[in-house]
């Protein structure tokens, strides 16, 4: 069968007529569906849109498969997603590129360069790997190759950031946040603390702790959200970022540690109470109408990236709630794949595109340092022709949003780094 994948195209900047033609494509992947901005004016490859005019380069975005309208069925049963996979999709880019440059008649010696940041990313640095006869170099953004079942790494990565000085954070606000999420786990192990809880954090059904699983769902992820990944200091709507929730955790007039999580918990649902629902939360991922399985799908069958809270770890939420097992359960009720086959799944994952050891030339890795995805990253170089970047104080690829005023030096930095590098290939 076939199915319609959508593409935008970017002619502005143009001039085939140079002895070495250039194009960019930014890849897509999982997320909300791709619009025209994407070539103008948004927060995937930006990066590239303000590149293109040195180069005159023709600029396409693909659409993953299933992603958006690019979806060949029109439900998400999981009979129905036995396509959707990182090798489909970099089927998808070769196919694309034969397409665009026969509809486009670009020249046979126009070389491709791939741009994308987390998963699209990754399928930015695969296709080079993958293709080199078709993609001549490719900027991966904050891009987690190395798949794996358990990501204690992540959360690791969300303690320290929410203690980075350069982003506001501080040891004094990251030990309030573990120290609540302490005492919530105090509390949690009998009927009254219980009860307490459920009246502290304004839980809507009584008894609702009382389920193992509903405790899980309340604190194993943490009671308040800590926008670390998306860290934006000039986002301006309340507790946007790590430093106005580190304001109000290190207010030592605004109660105990967890009274300040209560606080924060009650901003971020805007009053409402909180329903934890374990049963819920499967029946949601359940249902073959929900889009948001795609991406659920590609890591119980490719990546995994569960990021756990486990004891011991430096995990700041309450720990020993959130085991893999949890995540291991939501892949085995939600498409029917069992432990051992998702654990093998990923580790094939592995095998083929060689994980964080991805030997390929041409690739470079840009990190930030406050963003979780980067303990899965790509921190050293694998060989002397994929360069790695870490961007000091930058959330999740950052710096392939649009240029802003308000960027920090590192991220203005990082831009020009890249588009040097990419510009130093092209000159070859």
């Amino acid at each position: 069968g076939t199915f319609k994948q959508r593409y935008f195209v970017n002619a502005t900047q143009w001039t085939e007529s140079t002895e070495s033609p250039v194009v960019f494509l930014c890849v897509g992947g999982e997320g909300p569906p791709m619009d025209r901005t994407v070539l103008t004016s948004s927060v995937h490859c930006n990066d590239m849109v303000e590149l293109a005019p040195k180069h005159g380069a023709m600029m396409f975005a693909l659409e993953h498969r299933y992603y958006g309208p690019s979806n060949p069925f029109d439900d998400y049963s999981t009979e129905h997603m036995q396509w959707l996979s990182t090798e489909q999709a970099l089927g998808d880019i070769a196919a694309f590129h034969q397409y665009a440059t026969k509809k486009f008649r670009l020249p046979a010696n126009a070389r491709w360069v791939t741009w994308g940041g987390s998963y699209p990313g990754m399928l930015a640095a695969l296709a080079r790997l993958r293709f080199p006869h078709l993609v001549y170099a490719s900027v991966s953004s904050s891009s987690p190759l190395q798949p794996s079942v358990d990501m204690p790494g992540y959360n690791n990565v969300v303690a320290a950031s929410m203690a980075t000085e350069n982003v506001g954070g501080s040891q004094a606000c990251l030990d309030t946040i573990v120290q609540g999420h302490k005492d919530i786990g105090d509390l949690l192990q009998t009927s009254e603390g219980r009860t307490e809880l459920e009246s502290t954090f304004n839980i809507c059904k009584a008894g609702a702790l009382e389920s193992e699983k509903n405790r899980e769902q309340f604190a194993g992820d943490g009671v308040v959200y800590l926008p670390v990944q998306s860290n934006d200091p000039a986002c301006t709507t309340p507790y946007c970022d790590i430093a106005s929730i580190c304001t109000l955790m290190t207010n030592t007039t605004a109660g105990t540690p967890m009274q300040r999580l209560a606080q924060l918990a009650n901003i971020q649902h805007m009053g409402k109470c909180t329903e934890p629902d374990y049963d819920g939360m499967i029946r949601f991922w359940s249902s073959a109408k929900n889009p948001d399985r795609t991406w659920l799908y590609q890591t119980c069958t490719e990546w995994g990236f569960y990021q756990t809270c486990e004891t011991g770890t430096q995990c700041p939420y309450t720990q020993g709630l959130h085991k893999v097992e949890v995540d291991l359960d939501i892949c085995s009720k939600a498409f029917g794949f069992s432990p051992t086959q998702v654990t093998y799944q990923i580790q094939h994952a592995l095998a083929i595109y060689g994980g964080s050891n991805i030997q390929s030339s041409r690739i470079m890795f840009p990190n930030g340092q406050i963003d979780p995805w980067q303990a899965n990253g790509v921190l050293e170089s694998p060989n002397a022709d994929e360069p790695v970047l870490m961007v000091e104080g930058a959330s999740h690829h950052f710096w392939t949003h649009p240029s802003l005023p308000t960027d920090s030096a590192p991220v203005q930095a990082a831009r020009e780094t890249i588009w040097k590098q990419v510009s130093d290939w092209l000159a070859l």
